[in-house]
């Protein structure tokens, strides 16, 4: 969900082409165009990764000119990073549903549940294309920045939430959810989501965090 690495460490973008005014799709016709070079964009990251992605084979896929492509994005890491912020905006969703929710949670066994399941199902959702996104791509500092924002809202909530369960809820918030996010991330991206089922997965994960849980708040209540 959260776990991007410093594009530092990957591949270098091929060079920009020169900058140019990037038109707004407005209209019906272009925001179909954009949809269709995004999803195409997508695609060639979840099939091939890294290697295969470039603006002729997208533009190719998106059944565009290639002239069509750079009218809507300046250059290759625009339209990696608007791949990017769409993946996200499905992270933020879960965020904004789970604040919803937070006030009807009474019990450790539910924080965790929803802690673990919107996990899985958000990593479930594009594995490959998640893959590609948090380990091969080179992606912007904005979009880096929207992936921490991300992480700490969630992080606000679960703290929220123990504020008067725990003697420390930030700390522990931040345990859960980013021991919650290593383990999920870890299992689509380098065990391709093959070591257990889904639903295994969470049943472990959430018997481990339940645990940790319980045994904080006894602690705190001592």
């Amino acid at each position: 969900m959260f776990s991007y690495s410093d594009p530092r460490t990957r591949s270098p973008m091929t060079p920009k082409r020169p900058k140019r005014g990037v038109r707004q799709a407005r209209q019906v016709r272009a925001q179909s165009t954009v949809k269709a070079i995004l999803e195409a964009g997508a695609r060639i990251l979840a099939e091939g990764g890294w290697p295969a992605f470039n603006t002729n084979a997208v533009a190719m896929r998106a059944g565009v000119s290639i002239g069509s492509l750079y009218e809507y994005f300046e250059n290759k890491q625009a339209l990696i990073d608007a791949i990017a912020d769409g993946h996200l905006a499905a992270g933020e969703a879960l965020l904004a549903e789970g604040a919803a929710r937070l006030g009807n949670i009474t019990h450790n066994a539910e924080l965790i549940t929803a802690l673990v399941e919107s996990a899985v199902m958000l990593h479930a959702r594009e594995p490959r294309l998640h893959r590609a996104l948090s380990s091969e791509v080179p992606l912007s500092s904005k979009v880096r920045e929207r992936a921490e924002r991300l992480r700490q809202g969630l992080t606000g909530l679960v703290a929220q939430w123990l504020a008067s369960r725990v003697a420390e809820p930030r700390i522990a918030a931040q345990l859960l959810v980013d021991t919650t996010d290593a383990v999920v991330h870890r299992w689509w991206t380098e065990d391709d989501g093959r070591l257990v089922h889904a639903e295994r997965l969470a049943f472990e994960l959430k018997s481990m965090l339940g645990l940790y849980l319980r045994d904080l708040i006894s602690r705190s209540d001592d």
